[in-house]
């Protein structure tokens, strides 16, 4: 499990996700996963609709950015040759939270 120091005292209840997170998927992209998922299961939360308009459109925008720095993250670890089948396999990960995949190039 991480030291206490690199997780902080605040995300001790979730430190399991990001423990196996971290895990596969290395310090960096592995909270930008959690944080992905939590931002997608806040906008399926039962009421999320009734939200106030700004509130919604500040997590849409946070999802979206988290999402855009995983992507490049993703790609500047990948080798050259490796880039496409590796942006297709985002897509579809980030197609299974219901984030909307960006297609090889980064645009819709």
């Amino acid at each position: 499990m991480a030291q206490q120091g690199e997780r902080g005292d605040e995300l001790e209840l979730i430190a399991p996700l990001v423990d196996y997170h971290t895990r596969e998927m290395g310090q960096v992209a592995g909270r930008l996963m959690v944080t992905l998922s939590l931002l997608t299961d806040l906008e399926n939360s039962y009421g999320w609709d009734r939200q106030p308009d700004q509130h919604r459109e500040t997590v849409r925008y946070a999802r979206l950015l988290v999402s855009s720095v995983f992507r490049l993250i993703t790609l500047t670890e990948a080798g050259q040759d490796d880039e496409m089948d590796i942006a297709r396999g985002l897509d579809e990960q980030q197609q299974r939270f219901g984030l909307g995949g960006k297609g090889p190039s980064g645009h819709e």
